[in-house]
Formats: structure tokens, sequence, C-alpha cells
């Protein structure tokens, strides 16, 4: 067996196996709903696993020159490390590929002194496998246990200030800077930042339901597998600039476009300025849109 890292090439196969993997004890549990440990969000998706590939730390899992399994990645600085996700194809279960998995991905990280993962409460069998593993649970639920693994590695000197499990609630800063700043597994909600400078900043798998954004340069942005409906929470975009956005392979569903100005705008080719214009004609109306 043996680990590499995951190329853009792999993510058919990489699906693949993701896909038979988690549908196999999706299908085997059954639950009256999903459960996001069990069947992780694109886990049967070509385009999301590419994302993953391109844009986090992916391993492929290799037997005999056959891809069999996958791991997801996120590293948080030097010293942080999440296991977002590992799956061996069904046929290779129960062989310890899982548990040489996780030794290599540490070897390959000898710096990373905490890692976490989360799995379902339901699945007793992954709870005791990352027990063995050297993981300890911080956080059990009726749905979810969480588990993080301290491993010993040298301490960076040249990190001067390092943030581990306490608590700066309240904290003010005022012409600070925090520039290359990584934070993970932290709450910050109700964070209140005005007159900032977060160019070139990224935030991945967070949390920013009911968050307000105002008064923001956000030119050159991306947004991706970002989810703006849920549980009955619509977006609202109020007074905003979105000259030249671009939007593909996206769900709008129920998107609610009024008074606002449609130069340009078209979708899949279709100028939808013309279109309305022509609509006017046919009911007799005269309204025009620029």
């Amino acid at each position: 067996m043996q680990i590499r890292e995951a190329t853009v090439s792999d993510y058919e196969a990489f699906t693949e196996v993701s896909r038979a993997s988690f549908k196999q004890e999706a299908d085997r549990l059954r639950l009256p709903y999903r459960d996001l440990n069990i069947e992780p969000p694109g886990y049967d998706d070509e385009s999301m696993n590419r994302y993953l590939i391109e844009q986090l730390t992916c391993y492929v899992i290799e037997l005999d020159g056959q891809l069999i399994g996958g791991t997801v990645v996120t590293l948080t600085g030097q010293e942080y490390g999440r296991i977002d996700r590992i799956f061996i194809h069904p046929e290779r279960q129960g062989q310890g590929i899982g548990k040489r998995a996780l030794q290599l991905i540490e070897e390959l990280h000898p710096t990373v002194r905490i890692w976490e993962l989360e799995t379902s409460a339901v699945q007793p069998n992954n709870v005791a496998f990352y027990r063995a593993a050297g993981y300890q649970s911080v956080f059990e639920s009726d749905e979810e246990i969480c588990f993080i693994k301290r491993v010993k590695q040298p301490v960076d000197e040249a990190i001067t200030l390092r943030y581990e499990e306490r608590s700066i609630k309240g904290a003010q800063a005022y012409r600070m800077d925090a520039s290359q700043i990584v934070i993970t597994n932290s709450n910050v909600s109700e964070l209140r930042a005005s007159n900032c400078n977060f160019t070139r900043s990224q935030f991945r798998n967070i949390n920013f339901r009911e968050a307000e954004f105002d008064d923001l340069n956000l030119s050159g942005s991306q947004y991706r597998f970002v989810t703006m409906y849920e549980s009955g929470r619509p977006t609202t975009f109020f007074h905003t600039n979105l000259t030249n956005t671009m939007m593909n392979n996206c769900r709008l569903d129920g998107v609610q476009i009024a008074d606002s100005s449609i130069d340009g705008l078209t979708i899949d080719g279709v100028n939808i300025q013309d279109l309305l214009e022509q609509h006017q004609k046919a009911i007799g109306g005269t309204k025009t849109y620029e």
C-alpha cells in the first residue's frame, strides 16, 4: 500500500471510490435524516472532488497500482491539521489500510502537533477505529463525536504568539497587524470588524449564518460551493454592484430580481434585456430595461 498526493487527473477515480464507500455506509444505516459525517457534502460529485483536490490537500491510497481510497486534509498554518474525510473502497475495508493511511499522513506533515476529525455517533466501528489510532474525544453528542490527537513535535519558536484552547472573548484591537494569522476550530461568532484589510484572505468551511456584510470591496473574490439558502434563511442583496459577475454551474432556483440594472445580463448566452423588452412588446407594454 502507498499514499501519494492527488492530482487533478485522479478526480474521477477519487469520486468513484468515495461514492462507493460513503454510499455503502448510508445504505447500510438507512437513517431517516442525512448525516453529513456519513454522507459528506459532494462526496459523489466530480466537480466537488476536483475542487477539493485543487484547493485542499488530498491523498489517494493505492494498492498494486489501483486507487482504493482517499483522504481530504485541511492544514491551517504549520501546526494544525484536520482529517476532513477518509474513505476506503468497501472491498478493501477491514485490512488495516485506513490505520496505515493515517500514520502516513502524520509522517508527511511532521510539524503538525494537533490533528482533529469528526465521525457520526451512530458509527461505533469508526469511533473504536479512531480511538485505536490515538485520537481522544473532546465533544460527544447524539449526532457526532469530535476527536483530537496531539502529536509530540518540536515547537516552532519563530511563532511568538500562539493561542490554543484559550478565551479572548470581548478582546478589542486597534491598528493591529494581524496579517498571515491562521485560525482554525475556533468560535468567532459575533465578530465585529470594520475598516480592515482582508485582501487575499481565505475563508473555508466557515459558518457565516445570519452574518452581515456592508460597504465591502469584493472585487476579484471567488465563491465556490457556497450555500446562500438554508432552512428558510434567504440571502439578500441590497444596493449591491454585481457588474460583470460570472455564475457557472450554480443553483438559482427561486432567485428574484427587481428594479435592477440588467444591461448585458445573459443566461446561457441569451441577452435578458432584449428578451424582456420583446416580452413587453408582445403584451403591449412599454417598459425598457437599462
